[in-house]
């Protein structure tokens, strides 16, 4: 791998760029070209970025500037162009066609996208450029989540992909795997499938808790650090509103219709009650004169907000007392034999979450890039794990097809046992939640 010792970093001032350029300054030990609209902007996400690192010693590493004033020359003296803007077509494709005028030969080029065809953005580039262009989709923030999806696009050189994949994994410390240029790549088509399905979920059992009790039933104890409905507020209505929207749009497979926006949340984006953001979303948190909090969720029938009961799961308690004692085939019988509707539901899920992730092998990826995606980019245990724990791949492909959910060819063809795939590079355990 030739030596990146100059970087530029598009949207620098954001929260995602000024975080990647200090992983960027931090363990590459790159000079980074911090661009901005403006040199106090820049100014700002330099600040961001040494306070995410928590060390001075990187701020002499940056170089505040303008997309006005620098871009060309910061960019025809760099070995690498990370761009983090805005995730729209409007923004970026103008960007790559000044970056590709001002790149020097051999120059990397990447974006950060959710979503966007990496195929589209890099045909700015001459045939050189669009050899050096990939998706670079680090997960936020980058220094608690160390997955880099990794997007190719017909014209990379595979050879140099490997070169950078191992630039990525070795230097700036990221897991990274490979994707394939396709909606939502890996990790946001399987977490964005749950969320969304289980925001559509929530309306029809609103007379039993609705947003509430889906967040209740699919909380810790089944595998993630933050229940789904919980982390539409966290990520934003309005990105999770993109992400869907871009997929179902763009997708035709057997999940098409789960990734349909509710209209309630639409109507929420409307009232501008993004989330956490804007103080207010699926849930809303009230601070009392105490200094103590109120929390409350949304209604979906009376579209407006309640006080948020606490939701007790009838089987929760000896799901977290066999995870307490480390008795995860107990954990797994539990799940697959609990009775009652909050099972009912919690089967769906994982059979779907199971299925779903893999039918994206091999179109978008391979086993270790929807486990990766999924426990190193969402902190959910992966879907290969849960085969493990569930009593093996017979037991889940039956699984499966009692829950009236297509078996994919991934898992109709596959064997062996254990079956978890990141043996050694991740201990999935972890991820369930006992709390």
């Amino acid at each position: 791998m030739r030596e990146i010792k100059t970087v530029t970093v598009l949207g620098a001032n954001g929260t995602m760029g000024a975080n990647s350029a200090a992983i960027v300054a931090a363990f590459g030990h790159a000079k980074v070209h911090m661009l901005a609209r403006s040199v106090d902007k820049a100014k700002e996400g330099i600040k961001i970025a040494v306070d995410s690192v928590r060390s001075g010693v990187i701020e002499k590493n940056f170089i505040p500037g303008t997309y006005d004033a620098d871009l060309e020359k910061a960019v025809s003296e760099s070995d690498w162009v990370f761009e983090l803007v805005a995730e729209d077509y409007a923004i970026k494709e103008p960007l790559n066609k000044r970056i590709a005028a001002s790149r020097k030969p051999g120059t990397i080029v990447s974006t950060v996208s959710s979503g966007l065809s990496i195929e589209r953005l890099a045909s700015h580039f001459d045939a050189d450029g669009q050899k050096y262009y990939y998706g670079t989709h680090f997960f936020n923030p980058p220094y608690k989540l160390v997955l880099c999806e990794l997007i190719t696009q017909p014209k990379n050189d595979p050879a140099f992909t490997k070169e950078i994949a191992q630039y990525l994994q070795k230097t700036l410390l990221r897991q990274v795997i490979l994707c394939n240029d396709r909606p939502g790549f890996a990790g946001n088509r399987i977490g964005f499938q749950l969320m969304n399905e289980a925001a559509q979920m929530a309306e029809g059992v609103q007379d039993k808790g609705g947003i509430a009790l889906l967040d209740a039933i699919l909380g810790g104890y089944t595998g993630r650090a933050m229940s789904p409905l919980a982390t539409v507020d966290l990520v934003g209505l309005d990105v999770h509103k993109a992400i869907v929207d871009n997929i179902y749009a763009n997708t035709k497979d057997n999940a098409h219709e789960t990734f349909k926006l509710p209209a309630y949340m639409q109507k929420l984006i409307d009232a501008g009650s993004l989330g956490n953001k804007a103080g207010k979303g699926l849930y809303r948190r009230e601070k009392k004169a105490d200094g103590t909090t109120d929390r409350f969720v949304y209604n979906i029938k009376k579209g407006d907000y309640e006080p948020l009961a606490k939701i007790q799961v009838p089987f929760k308690k000896d799901a977290v007392t066999a995870i307490q004692a480390s008795d995860y085939q107990k954990l797994g019988s539990i799940i697959l034999t609990a009775p009652g509707m909050e099972a009912d539901l919690l089967r769906h899920f994982i059979a779907r979450y199971i299925a779903y992730s893999f039918s994206l092998i091999p179109d978008v990826t391979d086993a270790n890039g929807v486990d990766g995606a999924m426990g190193f980019g969402f902190n959910w245990v992966p879907p290969t794990a849960w085969v493990d724990v569930l009593g093996g791949v017979d037991a889940v492909r039956k699984f499966i097809e009692k829950e009236k959910i297509q078996v994919p060819e991934f898992l109709a063809k596959a064997s062996g046992s254990p079956f978890f795939s990141l043996r050694g590079k991740l201990e999935y355990r972890q991820l369930f939640r006992a709390g």
